[in-house]
C-alpha cells in the first residue's frame, strides 16, 4: 500500500471513530483519482453507515436535522444521495420511502418541500432522467447537494400525490 493510501486509510479510521461524515466526503473528493474502487466504496459505505446511525438517533430523540448545521447537513446529504441511488436504479418504492424519511426528519421547510416532490415522482415511477428534464430547474452547477428548484409541472405532481393520499 502506498504511503498516500495508508494516510487516507488512517484518516478514514479517525473520521469513522469521530463519526465525521464531512471528513470522509473530503477524503473521497480530494483523493478520488488516487483511490482504488474498493477503497472509495468502503469510504462511501462508512458515510452511509454513520448517516444511518445519526438518522436513527435523530428519530429516536424526535430531533429534526438542519441543513444549516454542518454535521447534520452532511448526514442529510448522504441520505439524499442514498435515496437518489435507489431512484436512479428504479427502485421507486425504496426511494419514495427514503425521501419520505428525509421529509419527516428535516427542519427546513424548503428541504421538506423538495423531498415531497421527489417522493411524489418516485411514487409515480417517473424515471430519474424524466424527473430532472421535465420537473426540475437545473443549471450547469447544482447550488446545493439536493435538487430544490422545480418547474410548475412539479407542483401539479405534488398536488396529485396529495389528492391520492387524501382519497385513500
Amino acid at each position: 500500500m502506498s504511503e498516500l493510501l495508508a494516510q487516507i486509510r488512517e484518516k478514514s479510521i479517525e473520521a469513522v471513530h469521530y463519526a465525521d461524515i464531512k471528513a470522509l466526503y473530503d477524503l473521497v473528493e480530494k483523493h478520488h483519482s488516487d483511490l482504488p474502487d474498493e477503497m472509495e466504496q468502503a469510504l462511501y459505505a462508512n458515510i452511509l453507515e454513520i448517516s444511518l446511525e445519526l438518522l436513527t438517533n435523530a428519530l429516536e430523540s424526535k430531533a429534526k436535522l438542519s441543513v444549516f448545521d454542518e454535521a447534520q447537513r452532511y448526514t442529510l446529504r448522504a441520505l439524499y444521495e442514498y435515496a437518489i441511488s435507489h431512484y436512479s436504479s428504479q427502485r421507486f418504492e425504496e426511494a419514495k420511502a427514503l425521501f419520505e424519511v428525509l421529509e419527516g426528519t428535516a427542519e427546513e421547510e424548503s428541504f421538506v418541500e423538495a423531498m415531497k416532490i421527489h417522493a411524489a415522482a418516485a411514487k409515480e415511477h417517473i424515471d430519474i432522467d424524466t424527473f430532472i428534464d421535465e420537473y426540475c430547474e437545473i443549471d450547469d452547477k447544482l447550488e446545493d447537494f439536493y435538487i430544490k428548484a422545480f418547474k410548475k409541472k412539479a407542483q401539479k405532481l405534488l398536488n396529485k400525490s396529495k389528492q391520492t393520499k387524501a382519497s385513500q
